[in-house]
């Protein structure tokens, strides 16, 4: 095994030439030494050398208490006034993963943020989410007050994504309604709210469940895939439930995935294939009282509609929306073959995986999830209910590379994510899927 200063001498003389492999020094470390991760990283910053993947796996890899330790040095080295492109992206993972490391130092975070150097790079808007009561209160404040137009502004959007209902609703009032480059669909979509007689409607929750595949399914994935990929999913915990002290034994419940459904596509006339089974829906965070199937057509989602909705009947099965049912069907310009049927577990993850972003997840993170934030390829939308017109609440995503039934794998589009909503009033889902 190579110690943090061999691997890091070995990048800085070789990088991923002539056979080294920092991913592969990355896994060994992990196996044997794991609480030297923190010193790799630390030690990467300190090189000044442009951020690599392999530090990205090393962050992930960590256990909470060494993640927090690495990430509160990171931070106060920024603080300190050390900048740099590979210590703002390690600082975007505790924007996802650990946003409370910003806590008490929001001025900060504002001003790091502003000034585009010493903060998260790509992902600040995460951080604000973990922002306290009565810091979110003086801020609104002080918004009425800024001479400083684009300090307000800055203020303001911190405070749309901040997650306190009222205090979003008021900052949108005070600073963002009405401004023309600002669209009030859009950003609701994005902060995940629906505008309501006056108020905010969650349109999603924050304590998703990730999909387990069962251990066929995960074979078929793992078969494609090279070593070090496969070893990063076997100890990633967004992949598999690792059971142990504090551990809620009733937390995880089975779900099923695949196969067909008795209900057929208002398109093409095929038939419906199954995406997800709930005995339990309202456990997953689901506002139905029985069982709930969600099912779609592969072969037209996407490409003959962009969206498809379904009515769910009394026992909870799918059934082409009146307002997608064709007289003559059509035919599809890609006929799929439904997801292999499985049962799968789902299961509550360490909280640092609450919120994941599907361009940082590059392969490595689990992005099947039932409730919680969705991880957008693209755009936020939150499609309206075909019959009330109401924003749907999201209900669950799954990510590329399912297997199918005739053994291949599933794409979505080019391997991006589905997204799947639900109208609880009126007992209808919504589908879609993004890639890049």
């Amino acid at each position: 095994m190579m110690t943090p200063a061999e691997i890091l001498q070995a990048y800085a003389s070789l990088g991923w030439k002539n056979n080294n492999d920092p991913m592969a020094q990355v896994l060994a470390l992990r196996r044997e030494d794991p609480a030297a991760l923190g010193e790799l990283v630390l030690g990467f910053l300190d090189s000044g050398q442009k951020h690599s993947t392999f530090i990205d796996t090393a962050l992930d890899l960590m256990d909470d208490a060494s993640y927090a330790a690495t990430l509160r040095r990171v931070w106060q080295d920024a603080q300190d006034g050390k900048h740099g492109e590979a210590m703002e992206e390690v600082l975007d993972s505790a924007a996802l993963q650990w946003p409370e490391l910003y806590s008490g130092r929001w001025e900060q975070l504002l001003a790091a943020t502003r000034a585009e150097a010493g903060g998260p790079r790509y992902y600040a808007d995460f951080a604000w989410r973990a922002m306290d009561a009565a810091t979110a209160h003086e801020w609104l404040d002080r918004l009425d007050g800024e001479t400083d137009e684009t300090l307000r502004r800055s203020r303001a959007v911190a405070l749309l994504h901040a997650r306190l209902p009222d205090v979003t609703l008021e900052a949108w009032r005070r600073a963002c309604a009405g401004q023309p480059d600002m669209d009030q669909e859009a950003w609701m979509d994005l902060l995940g709210y629906a505008l309501e007689e006056g108020g905010l409607r969650p349109l999603h929750d924050s304590r998703p469940l990730h999909i387990s595949a069962s251990a066929a399914q995960r074979r078929h994935m793992d078969a494609s895939q090279p070593a070090w990929r496969r070893e990063i999913r076997a100890l990633h915990p967004t992949w598999k439930r690792f059971d142990g002290p504090g551990k809620d034994a009733t937390a995880a419940q089975q779900a099923g995935m695949g196969g067909a459904l008795p209900g057929t596509c208002g398109l093409c006339h095929g038939p419906l294939h199954r995406l997800l089974s709930l005995d339990q829906p309202a456990r997953a965070g689901v506002a139905c009282d029985g069982p709930l199937s969600f099912g779609v057509c592969l072969s037209c989602l996407g490409w003959e509609e962009s969206t498809l909705f379904y009515r769910h009947d009394a026992e909870g099965l799918p059934q082409a929306h009146p307002t997608q049912r064709k007289d003559v069907a059509i035919e599809p310009q890609f006929p799929a073959e439904p997801l292999a049927s499985a049962e799968v577990t789902l299961f509550e993850a360490p909280a640092r995986w609450a919120w994941q972003d599907w361009g940082d997840s590059n392969g490595q993170q689990n992005l099947s999830r039932v409730g919680g934030a969705p991880s957008w390829v693209q755009q936020a939308w939150y499609p309206p209910c075909p019959d009330c017109g109401h924003k749907m609440s999201f209900a669950f995503q799954l990510d590329s590379d399912l297997p199918q039934d005739d053994g291949n794998e599933w794409m979505w589009g080019s391997g991006g994510c589905n997204y799947s909503f639900w109208c609880a009033h009126c007992r209808v889902s919504g589908h879609f899927w993004q890639c890049t």
